[in-house]
């Protein structure tokens, strides 16, 4: 370990998606690319993390100098100088874009890489964005999103890199929805790019249009659902659909933009990796083969997990574990034998926002909608989040949103306001009942004028169901009974005397189709 201080450092910052593998001993050493800008009083750090595996990962990290320790900041001591987060001072959009003018566009680093700004669409930035200041949001992730001069721009910084051969996945994903003219997105100017000396390139941040909201879909529900429950709380009223229709109407909005995005993915277009594909046979083996292996891994980390937990998840976790290859293969079987009596018509693979869900969602003053954070699934590497899926993915990540998470999360803060565990137990059972006519509803409008019994969709449907099962009973068990309650109300939990013992058993055996069952 070469710099202790670094490494303190690093475990204090939000967004350094590494803070586990320091704890666990798993990086052996940092290394810092830096240079300087801004007339020396600013370090623009690239990060090299050697893990335990000889793996490399990397991240970018803009420092200031500080004239002394103190003033309650996360603080670096570095080569004899204290330093502290640039992004946090209200100049750096403005020295950062003096570094890039001054360097034309393009900085070089001692070791060769590159960052450099690469505008989308000969959109120019708004005028005297550069002598605007900035300030950081309050949302750190794997990135720090900066509010430049009041609304005039965000520029959010990628701080976790990743690099690959192409262009990364969310540039790509916000040029086509330009291109498309798709009202969901806001309006993107251009994309910061590291560039190595082998071909390897990351995004380095992107710089768009700032929308001015009331915050994401999910804070902005989640604190009007809480306020309704209160409120009906002292009458013992359900909330229905006629009784909170400003909720409705934007159950109405979300699933009208989502179809707008879908349809923009669909579209033909010049890049291949935005071409429509047909769902054929040889797709819906893949996938087939897929879930096989998901299911197997859900059913054995609840199988795993049994003790852990609580009620009501437990009773349900034993019922469905009591059919579980029975059930999830005649639910799987019956929507593949559907898929292949249509002749594979009507479906097709596109690129997909890949993270779809109410935080993805900004809500404008007027109440319109704005999506972000086209990157796709985090956890998946570049080459994956790239990949086409079948096209009603986001809107199956979204239903869950809406069906399985908005709800029970309302129910428990609604509960959690409780002076003590009886009180809150009595507002969790009231809550849970009144508040699952208007979810039902909403769930339903989301959908439009899909229906759950479309094959795809039901599929798509229990393959995130399973993904939330699978990280909720091993890491949040107190939360389990969500996903849980999901998979309880979608399989039946009886035996239906299915013969198949696999996912598999209804293809055939060439590959090119199903066996009818």
């Amino acid at each position: 370990m070469n710099n202790p201080n670094l490494f303190d450092y690093l475990q204090e910052c939000r967004w350094f998606g590494l803070k586990e593998d320091i704890r666990r001993g798993n990086i052996s050493d940092i290394r810092l690319e830096k240079l300087s800008f801004d007339n020396g009083n600013k370090l623009f750090c690239l990060g090299e993390a050697m893990m335990a595996s000889g793996e490399k990962r990397y991240f970018s990290m803009p420092l200031v100098l500080k004239g002394a320790m103190g003033g309650g900041q996360r603080l670096l001591v570095l080569d004899g100088g204290v330093y502290a987060d640039a992004s946090l001072e209200p100049d750096f959009w403005q020295s950062l874009n003096r570094m890039m003018r001054d360097n034309g566009g393009k900085v070089q680093f001692p070791n060769g890489w590159t960052f450099e700004y690469d505008g989308f669409g000969g959109i120019p930035l708004p005028e005297g964005n550069e002598a605007a200041e900035s300030r950081p949001l309050n949302v750190e992730q794997s990135n720090t999103t900066i509010n430049v001069g009041n609304g005039m721009l965000a520029f959010k910084l990628e701080r976790m890199l990743e690099f690959a051969p192409e262009v990364n996945s969310e540039f790509e994903m916000n040029e086509k929805l330009m291109r498309e003219k798709c009202s969901v997105m806001p309006r993107t100017y251009g994309g910061f790019i590291w560039r190595r000396p082998d071909g390897q390139q990351a995004a380095g941040g992107i710089v768009q249009e700032y929308v001015k909201n009331r915050g994401d879909m999910w804070n902005f529900l989640l604190d009007y659902l809480e306020k309704k429950l209160e409120k009906h709380y002292l009458h013992q009223m359900p909330l229905t659909a006629k009784n909170s229709p400003e909720f409705m109407e934007l159950m109405h909005n979300l699933s009208s933009k989502t179809q707008e995005m879908s349809e923009c993915l669909s579209r033909p277009d010049s890049n291949p990796n935005f071409t429509p594909e047909p769902a054929d046979a040889s797709f819906a083996r893949s996938y087939g083969k897929q879930m096989e292996v998901l299911l197997y891994q859900v059913k054995r980390t609840i199988q795993q997990n049994m003790e852990r937990l609580p009620e009501p998840a437990l009773t349900q976790a034993e019922k469905l574990l009591k059919n579980w290859d029975e059930t999830t293969s005649d639910f799987v079987g019956r929507r593949f034998d559907a898929i292949r009596q249509s002749g594979y018509q009507g479906s097709f693979i596109t690129r997909v926002h890949g993270d779809f869900h109410l935080g993805q969602v900004m809500v404008t003053p007027e109440k319109d909608l704005r999506f972000i954070d086209f990157a796709g699934e985090p956890a998946l590497p570049m080459e994956q989040r790239k990949q086409k899926h079948i096209d009603v993915r986001d809107i199956a990540g979204m239903y869950r949103s809406i069906k399985g998470y908005l709800g029970a999360v309302a129910v428990e803060n609604f509960a959690a306001k409780a002076q003590d565990a009886e009180v809150a137990q009595r507002r969790k059972q009231w809550a849970q009942k009144a508040i699952k006519p208007l979810i039902d509803s909403a769930s339903e409008v989301f959908l439009g004028d899909r229906k759950m019994s479309e094959p795809w969709l039901g599929l798509e449907i229990l393959r995130k169901n399973l993904y939330e099962v699978n990280y909720e009973v091993g890491n949040r068990p107190e939360m389990a009974y969500v996903p849980i309650s999901g998979l309880f109300e979608l399989l039946p939990t009886q035996n239906t005397g299915a013969a198949n013992d696999n996912v598999l058993a209804k293809f055939g055996k060439d590959g090119t189709g199903l066996q009818a069952g």
